[in-house]
């Protein structure tokens, strides 16, 4: 994604691919957690298709909260996608 965001409605996706921490899919604009959950499973679904969710774990890391999420994508591959969600954690 090289930084430049991409549009969900009013929440934008920034930041990297999501491949690592540091590399992880920023959400903005979500006004609470139901609105970025909701965005999470947007960018999976515009990404990967159909997609089953196999884990989820929050991650901690330099003052930021992230979401890593491993799923099963419609080919059968497992992709494990991390999102940054310290704008709207906890709302």
């Amino acid at each position: 994604m090289n930084g430049s965001p991409l549009f969900a409605g009013p929440v934008q996706f920034a930041g990297g691919d999501g491949h690592s921490v540091e590399s992880a899919v920023v959400i903005r604009g979500a006004k609470h957690e139901k609105d970025g959950i909701a965005a999470e499973h947007r960018y999976l679904s515009q990404n990967f298709g159909s997609w089953f969710l196999k884990q989820q774990k929050l991650v901690n890391q330099k003052s930021r909260v992230y979401d890593r999420m491993e799923i099963t994508d419609q080919d059968g591959r497992q992709r494990t996608v991390f999102f940054d969600i310290t704008d709207f954690f906890g709302k």
